[in-house]
């Protein structure tokens, strides 16, 4: 989070409102804090995720149980 003085944000309005539309929330103070900025886009939540999923088993014994249900109905 970016906390700008309003003076600061008038030098740089263009740049803070870029950072604003990707994602960041800026707070804008004049002797206190005054102003939340926040994105009205939606952002994406696939890309804020750092953690992939592992798989515990391996493919084939993913699938083995599958394999075994349909034989039923082949």
């Amino acid at each position: 989070m970016l906390n700008i003085a309003a003076t600061g944000l008038r030098g740089n309005l263009f740049a803070i409102l870029k950072r604003v539309e990707s994602g960041e929330k800026v707070v804008i103070t004049h002797k206190k804090k005054v102003v939340y900025l926040k994105s009205v886009k939606k952002s994406d939540w696939r890309k804020k995720n750092t953690i992939k999923p592992k798989l515990l088993v391996s493919p084939d014994e993913l699938i083995k149980p599958v394999e075994d249900f349909w034989k039923n109905y082949i």
